[in-house]
């Protein structure tokens, strides 16, 4: 009887680690899945100033935006290059503008969900919010920093407005906090267990098109990459 409650205990231990492992897995596949999306849209990103006479100025037709909202959390709107349409005769642009917010989960009350939205060609009015669809759900925090040249800024961001008028960051940091267990099936106390156990990813990415702005600080001389 030793010698089985031995075994069994063993059994059930390994069972908890390799479930342990796989929710870790899969909250790391949704979450690498929507760091890669966010990445490719900030990569392609595009901005015209409005001073550009050459490429339209303010008469030009298209508008651009590079604009990152902090007051009901995170809420990043982009003009990118990385719309596909999905009929070769569609009415569709490359050009598109991208939104990224956190929104309240309809799953699970009480978490929140990551959203992308995304037009079939950019719109002439840039204040109107377009559908958005589920990138990923179960996600806790959602941080987006820019670089102004000498430091990681957590202020808002917005290419119409103040001293970041007419420019882009040269980088944006991503970080984004997800919840390692669903709560489905959970009661009670269990419920508080499953929201402690998070799973934190980051990366900086670097914006193409930001490469004729000049940034809004000067850059520190003696600031390394590893450092960043």
């Amino acid at each position: 009887m030793t010698l089985t409650v031995g075994v069994a205990s063993m059994l059930k231990a390994g069972f908890e680690v390799r479930e342990g492992l796989g929710e870790r897995a899969k909250t790391l596949h949704r979450l690498s899945v929507a760091v890669s999306k966010l990445s490719d849209d900030l990569q392609h990103a595009f901005l015209v100033s409005q001073k550009d006479q050459i490429r339209g100025g303010i008469d030009r037709n298209m508008k651009t935006v590079f604009k990152l909202e902090k007051s009901l959390g995170d809420k990043l709107w982009v003009t990118t290059m990385t719309h596909r349409a999905l009929q070769i005769s569609a009415h569709e642009s490359e050009f598109t503008l991208v939104v990224y917010q956190l929104k309240e989960s309809k799953d699970e009350p009480g978490r929140k969900d990551l959203y992308r939205a995304e037009t079939p060609v950019i719109p002439l009015d840039l204040k109107e919010e377009p559908p958005t669809t589920l990138l990923a759900h179960g996600i806790k925090t959602f941080t987006l920093e820019c670089w102004t040249g000498d430091r990681w800024s957590k202020d808002a961001w917005d290419s119409a407005r103040s001293e970041t008028r007419n420019i882009m960051p040269k980088m944006v940091r991503v970080t984004i906090e997800a919840y390692l267990h669903d709560r489905a099936g959970a009661q009670g106390n269990d419920v508080a267990g499953l929201d402690e156990a998070v799973l934190t990813i980051n990366t900086v990415v670097y914006l193409n098109g930001a490469s004729d702005f000049v940034e809004m600080k000067e850059p520190d001389k003696s600031l390394r990459w590893g450092a960043l």
